[in-house]
């Protein structure tokens, strides 16, 4: 293959964008993903030999991370904070139940049945046991349901996330010591969750009670720079950057609210921020897809049987939680609607690739062995698997979900 001309790779950034864009449209229209037909074009990219994935690969961590941030940001600026403080119990719940779930049906699975180590199913579920904020947030935002349930799907999609950053970062490093420690994956749990949340609530309090002041001349860069150093903040300090992010999108999000509370200056205007967080989003999101489609390795069968078989079993982890967690609740009446919104997307995407790359900075600091020859092998499985989990998630997803509603449409006009 030539290196590509200036102008090509022009040309095939425009022709992304575009139909990232289309994507978008015929996401709100008939509630398909447009992280499914940028998956495709990075496969299409790639297969007609038009794009080396060589190069790409090493970028994966930085623009992972920056896509995850900025989903979580703007995830959480659409959060309504009464619904937050009082309503998300049931949403906490629910992601704490699939959780714990997928992790054992995963461990079942690829240790009982594919032969993996027991960790390395731990990690699957971890990583991929709870929906994406991504697609999720793309596929409810097209629904006609209620507020109440596209708020607790968002908030759900949002608190699984950064449980499967923090238990992949966490249950990686007992791979890669080869120790398993619970009283260790708990407290790193609540550690990492309140010194997060602690640092976006302070941050986030500074930056409303001066917003004012930047409105007018750069205020979502400004905004952006913020994110971007409450997250390496928060890793300094031994926090979850996600969580950080996820509460100060929030304070921001409801900025009026926030003012009147603690009686701060200012109107509480932020429609400039969040138009070009969606802007910026829709972007990153975009380009992420396609590169994952683009650097992902393929041709495993067995990795698609495991794949398959994760599906199966998250959705029938899914229902059992929505049925436990809704029953005698108001939200029950959606509880298959709820069941059928189960797609992965970007954590899962950027998490796949964690332990492979731990794992070959310990084998080169410090020399392999028989174990780590065996378990590098199975880590190099993950991307690959995510990449079939992504994308029999959306598409099962992408099934269901229009059943279900013209189902309940029908039940309602016939009673």
């Amino acid at each position: 293959m030539s290196e590509l001309s200036i102008e090509a790779i022009f040309f095939i950034l425009g022709w992304i964008i575009f139909i990232g864009y289309f994507g978008e449209l015929i996401s709100k229209k008939y509630n398909i993903p447009s992280a499914l037909f940028l998956l495709l074009l990075g496969l299409i990219l790639k297969f007609t030999n038009y794009i080396d994935p060589t190069p790409l690969i090493g970028i994966q961590p930085l623009f992972g991370s920056l896509a995850l941030i900025l989903i979580m940001f703007d995830g959480s600026l659409s959060m309504n904070i009464y619904n937050v403080i009082f309503k998300s119990g049931k949403s906490f719940m629910m992601s704490i139940i699939i959780t714990i779930l997928s992790i054992i049906s995963s461990i079942v699975l690829l240790h009982y049945v594919f032969g993996f180590d027991i960790l390395i199913g731990a990690i699957v579920g971890a990583l991929a046991g709870g929906i994406g904020s991504t697609t999720t947030i793309s596929i409810i935002s097209g629904l006609s349901v209620p507020r109440k349930i596209i708020d607790f799907l968002t908030l759900e999609s949002s608190i699984t996330d950064v449980f499967s950053i923090i238990l992949t970062l966490i249950l990686t490093t007992a791979l890669v010591s080869g120790v398993i420690d619970i009283q260790k994956i708990g407290a790193g749990v609540l550690s990492t969750f309140s010194i997060g949340a602690f640092l976006g609530l302070i941050i986030g309090l500074i930056f409303i009670a001066v917003l004012h002041k930047v409105r007018n001349e750069y205020g979502y860069m400004v905004t952006f720079g913020v994110i971007l150093f409450l997250y390496a903040l928060s890793g300094i300090f031994g926090g979850s950057g996600a969580i950080s992010i996820l509460v100060f999108g929030i304070l921001l999000g409801n900025e009026k609210e926030v003012k009147r509370i603690f009686r701060l200056k200012g109107d509480g205007t932020k429609t400039q921020i969040k138009k070009l967080q969606a802007e910026i989003s829709f972007f990153v999101r975009t380009f992420f897809f396609v590169y994952l489609g683009v650097v992902v390795a393929l041709g495993g069968i067995q990795n698609f049987l495991i794949a398959l078989s994760l599906i199966v079993a998250f959705f029938a982890v899914r229902y059992i939680s929505v049925y436990w967690v809704t029953r005698k609740s108001e939200f029950f009446e959606y509880k298959n609607l709820l069941t059928a919104v189960n797609p992965r997307g970007l954590a899962t995407a950027v998490l796949a690739t964690y332990p492979l790359d731990q794992l070959r900075i310990y084998i080169t600091q410090n020399g392999t062995t028989q174990y780590y020859d065996k378990i590098l092998s199975e880590a190099g499985a993950l991307p690959e698997i995510a990449f079939y989990l992504i994308l029999l998630s959306i598409i099962t997803t992408t099934i269901l979900v229009p059943f279900i509603m013209n189902s309940s449409k029908q039940r309602r006009m016939k009673s």
